[in-house]
């Protein structure tokens, strides 16, 4: 029977509030929405110039600033240049809130000794003009497009942050030709929408640096609000409505900058592009992120093919903030003039292989090479750097990161419980059995010999830039899925 009306708004609004938190969210990290009147939380934001006239007073008088109007959504842009005697030319490319480029000026005079240093305001913020349409990633790629196309001295090294990281990484996979190095700064979104929101809508509880007989309650309260998270998320999807035309899209999100980019962020798929992005790539986040999650970062330098990750321990989202700046500009300029060197893969461990069988406890960190590998009635478990012949997770929680499984049969069992991996590769004849088990797979490759992920039970499965090769399919694999029984067919 077909849905009615007042179902789809009902089921819309839901989601609706979780993509608002997202939004408002990721603008906080940047822009902290103050209480009613007080003076701006920015020095040369529009909120606090309002002109542009007082902006060009405000900065150094060698830097060039104009408005230019860009081809993609017809409207005017501010365009900022500095180090115009530099012949490598720089691209900084801002992320949500409405500082703009400005989030940028802590560490733009340093860069200007060096680089020719282009930046702009993105159509929708700061002091660019804001116009009808969707404010994508890719309609973000092809505004860099045109901008390095017009001032560009040399292939241009991309430096994005938040969701200018994901443009960033959207205009490298697009045009590939226009740029000699990407550096991603916490880029947001690239999981899947329900990983994403999911991170972004949990209570930030610090469960590595609690007691041990806390630890399990914390992990069960977090697997709470991921399983509340992941059934609104995985209601039909809002952007279906949105995306009719991009013309509806900005008609319906007009004045809503923000809202607008942060739907089109977590609307955008980045699967097929990852594995095949040959630009030299840096990943740099800071490890205390509360908007966009580490494992993102750890994804994206497990499956780009030629990236490596550093990390700031204790930084936040906005890393070149002055109060942080200091641990952030060295890493930056290590990227820049350095090539990424990516991580090894675990060889083979050449030994007797022990097994191991966590049984009931609590906040345990585990690495190293198995044969056997049993958690059973285990909460806040991690498996980090392992590998093994065969798993199996029974009423457990656990996370895993950078874990191989290599089996004869099925090579990794899912019974009863809550698994978030990142970054792996799983192969046997069934890679993944899942019985009454929510599992979240980001940057995984599975080798199934006949399928890839086998569902007994009613399980919850969200995946982001999966690899998947098996009989019935071999591609990429992005999405959530609600299996009663039977086998993932994306």
């Amino acid at each position: 029977m077909e849905t009615s009306l007042a179902q789809q708004l009902w089921r819309y609004g839901r989601t609706q509030f979780v993509i608002l938190l997202l939004a408002s969210t990721a603008a906080s990290a940047q822009t902290t929405t103050p209480p009613v009147n007080p003076p701006p939380d920015c020095s040369h934001c529009k909120e606090k110039l309002l002109t542009l006239d007082a902006l060009r007073t405000a900065l150094p008088a060698d830097w060039q600033l104009q408005r230019e109007r860009e081809p993609v959504f017809g409207s005017d842009v501010l365009v900022v240049q500095a180090g115009m005697q530099n012949p490598q030319t720089l691209l900084l490319v801002h992320g949500l809130g409405q500082n703009g480029f400005t989030d940028w000026l802590s560490v733009m005079p340093q860069l200007a000794r060096r680089y020719h240093v282009i930046t702009l305001d993105f159509p929708g913020f700061g002091y660019s003009s804001s116009p009808n349409g969707k404010y994508s990633p890719r309609n973000y790629a092809r505004v860099l497009n045109w901008l390095l196309a017009r001032h560009a001295k040399t292939r241009a090294i991309v430096v994005g942050h938040s969701m200018g990281g994901a443009v960033a990484l959207r205009f490298a996979s697009e045009y590939p030709a226009q740029l000699d190095k990407l550096i991603l700064v916490d880029a947001a979104g690239i999981l899947q929408r329900t990983a994403f929101v999911k991170y972004s809508a949990r209570i930030p509880l610090p469960i590595e640096q609690m007691p041990s007989f806390l630890q399990g309650a914390v992990a069960r309260i977090t697997d709470f609000g991921n399983a509340a998270v992941e059934k609104i998320v995985g209601l039909p999807d809002p952007t279906r409505l949105l995306n009719t035309s991009e013309t509806v899209w900005g008609g319906i999100l007009s004045h809503r900058t923000n809202l607008n980019a942060a739907m089109a962020l977590v609307d955008e798929d980045f699967s097929a592009a990852i594995p095949t992005l040959q630009t030299p790539t840096w990943i740099i986040w800071g490890e205390a992120d509360p908007v966009a999650p580490l494992r993102t970062g750890q994804m994206l330098a497990r499956r780009l093919p030629r990236a490596q990750l550093l990390t700031m321990p204790g930084v936040g989202h906005t890393p070149m903030e002055t109060a942080t700046s200091q641990i952030f500009y060295p890493l930056l300029e290590h990227a820049l003039l350095s090539d990424p060197q990516p991580a090894p893969l675990a060889g083979s461990p050449g030994t007797e292989l022990a097994d191991l069988h966590c049984q009931g406890e609590s906040g345990r960190l585990y690495s190293g090479h198995f044969r056997e590998v049993l958690i059973e009635g285990c909460s806040g478990v991690k498996l980090s750097n392992l590998s093994a012949e065969h798993i199996v997770l029974r009423d457990s929680i656990v996370q895993m990161l950078n874990v191989q499984v290599d089996a004869r049969d099925t090579a990794l069992e899912v019974d009863n419980s809550e698994l978030i991996a990142t970054a792996g590769e799983i192969s046997g004849d069934i890679a993944i059995r899942a019985d009454k088990a929510r599992i979240d797979l980001a940057g995984f490759k599975l080798d199934a010999r006949r399928t890839a992920i086998e569902v007994q039970r009613f399980s919850r499965l969200v995946g982001s830039v999966n690899a998947i090769r098996s009989p019935a399919y071999t591609g990429t694999w992005q999405g959530s899925e609600e299996i009663e029984m039977g086998v993932l067919a994306p």
